[in-house]
């Protein structure tokens, strides 16, 4: 969970493996050295002037001494702050390996509900360059934070040993001067706040604009698309208010600094002209003063954009603190492998519209059910329910006589093969998207699945066969074709449970042919749980579960005892009969 905390260091840490967290912490601690050694020969320029101007010891040393002892701390400075910086940034290297593979694995552990049309920009956005941008603040912003921090510490500690007058004026401009940025910082921070979601919603549309070339350009709209031109110009507009509240948070700032420097050199004047400060020390407190005001806007400037990584931070830490499914570390012992159940299911994606309503049904191990129902009635969403893509809001959804609560997902989806209409395909050779299925497959598995599923004559007509590379998505193929590696995968994969979702909804006539024929071989080793509108595969399934529009099964048996029944299944039944006979003259 997160930290309490709102300061970014111990964010950090949380999404940092121990070995990058290590070299951030010692360029760190490094910086801090450097730091305060900074500081320290600060200070010692006050002794220095004071004893080259009179030519006597200052704090036992004379002239020459304060020079070497400058030399020699200039010299230790440059070495800490080289492998402070350098190791630094070492550690930001590897903030952002760890936070790829942390925010990948969250999101591999989280339930598909949470994913929403924009999740892909935003995602995109946060592991690029808000990635880029946090790992910037820990490699500078963060280690010039301490670094300064550390010099401004010894040289108050210093100015109090050399000059109460000049404690005094440094100890007092520090609570002022950060009371005054905390008014202004809350301008930059509104003005953040302002133009991020647009950002957002930009870096959405623009995935959207990309991956929707194919429909965009049907409708002659891939020139001119609305929603991309309407996010830029929202942003445009955001943006410019933005500018203005940054703007304001900025300058307030800057004039804040020089009303501080102004006020300190007035007060060393009057010091001065009261006679409690000499000519020589005047003006070595006036520099010191001048030096420290400029360290303060540094802080400051540091604090600044921590501010608006902060926000990114916060973007990161949404997607951490998610809540992911409770799995367990060690399964239950399945009573009977392959098969199917749901015991009074309940289920809704938004609370107040439910999708099913007191489902139960079993399905033997070794059976065939298709789901029969209107378009919207939730078959798709039993078949995710069955999957665990979600879990129910009431009710059990059992895998061979276990609750799926009760499996870890390597044992759930190991029971499970999956092919739905949203087929997709990774760049890379046919060969490797059909092994997915079975990584340990041998070539003649994957042949003899190919074979059944149509794919061999894809990669037969291919220019480099097999190892054709199928494109992102599979773009490379047809909805048809893609779909026919999907059914090698599941062939492949040999679960005993098969979960299919219009698989024939893509294939023509003559493929088809080879879906049936892969289903004929399912069948000798798996459970089938198909959703389908062909007559064929409805006819074949050993159970029919019949879905009204409202989520409720309504009819279950064989395709026999259903037709021979009054209700839905027979109307549905003749429907689609006397579509069939449709023909064009």
């Amino acid at each position: 969970m997160r930290t309490k905390s709102n300061a970014l260091t111990p964010r950090y840490k949380r999404l940092m493996e121990k070995e990058s967290w290590k070299d951030f912490s010692i360029g760190i601690t490094l910086g801090i050295l450097a730091g305060t050694l900074t500081g320290l020969a600060l200070i010692i320029l006050l002794p220095a002037c004071v004893s080259l101007s009179g030519g006597h010891i200052v704090w036992g040393l004379r002239f020459d001494g304060w020079l070497i002892t400058l030399a020699v701390l200039s010299v230790v400075v440059a070495i800490l702050d080289f492998f402070g910086q350098k190791i630094g940034y070492i550690g930001a290297l590897g903030f952002m390996h760890d936070m790829h593979h942390k925010i990948g694995n969250k999101i591999a552990g989280l339930p598909l509900g949470w994913f929403q049309a924009d999740s892909a920009g935003t995602l995109s956005r946060m592991v690029t360059q808000e990635m880029m941008n946090l790992a910037q603040s820990a490699a500078t912003f963060i280690y010039q934070l301490f670094y300064t921090i550390a010099s401004t510490i010894v040289i108050i500690i210093g100015s109090w040993i050399w000059s109460p007058h000049l404690g005094i004026l440094l100890s007092v401009a520090i609570p002022i001067l950060f009371f005054l940025l905390q008014f202004s910082r809350r301008f930059i921070s509104k003005g953040k706040s302002m133009i991020d979601p647009h950002e957002d919603e930009v870096a959405s549309r623009m995935v959207e604009f990309a991956r929707c070339q194919g429909a965009l350009r049907s409708c002659n709209a891939s020139s001119g698309y609305p929603p991309l031109f309407r996010a830029f110009e929202e942003a445009d507009i955001i943006g410019r208010r933005a500018l203005w509240w940054e703007a304001l948070g900025n300058g307030l700032s800057g004039s804040f600094v020089q009303m501080i420097v102004v006020g300190m050199i007035y007060l060393c004047v009057n010091l001065a002209i009261s006679g409690q400060l000499g000519a020589l020390e005047t003006v070595a407190t006036i520099g010191m003063c001048l030096r420290f005001t400029k360290m303060l806007e540094d802080i400051t400037t540091n604090l600044a954009g921590m501010e608006e990584r902060r926000i990114l931070m916060d973007h990161v830490d949404e997607v951490m603190d998610t809540v992911e499914m409770q799995v367990p570390s060690k399964s239950k012992p399945y009573q009977e492998k392959g098969s199917l159940s749901m015991k009074s299911v309940s289920f809704s994606y938004e609370p107040a519209q439910p999708i099913l309503r007191d489902i139960s049904f079993d399905i033997p191990s070794g059976t065939m059910c298709a789901l029969v129902g209107p378009s919207g009635c939730g078959k798709t969403t039993i078949v995710r329910l069955l999957s665990r893509f979600y879990d129910v809001d009431s009710g059990q959804v059992l895998i061979g006589g276990v609750d799926v609560k009760d499996l870890t997902t390597e044992d759930l989806m190991s029971q499970i093969s999956m092919i739905f209409q949203d087929v997709y395909l990774f760049d890379d050779s046919l060969k490797a998207n059909i092994k997915v299925g079975n990584p340990m497959a041998t070539d003649a598995q994957i042949r003899a699945a190919a074979d059944l599923a149509g794919v061999t004559e894809i990669a037969n007509r291919l220019p480099d066969g097999w190892d054709s590379r199928v494109g992102e998505g599979g773009r490379s193929l047809s909805g048809g074709e893609r779909q026919r590696v999907s059914i090698a995968r599941a062939l492949v994969k040999q679960a005993p449970i098969v979960l299919v979702d219009e698989a024939t909804s893509a294939l023509d006539a003559e493929n088809e042919g080879n879906i049936v024929r892969a289903f004929e071989e399912l069948r000798k080793y798996a459970t089938l749980v198909v959703i389908a509108h062909k007559l064929e595969t409805i006819q074949n399934a050993d159970q029919v579960l019949v879905l009204n529009d409202r989520g409720q099964v309504i009819q279950t048996g064989s395709h026999e005892e259903l037709i021979a029944q009054k209700g839905q299944y027979q109307d549905f039944w003749e429907y689609r009969n006397r579509a069939a006979d449709w023909s064009l003259v």
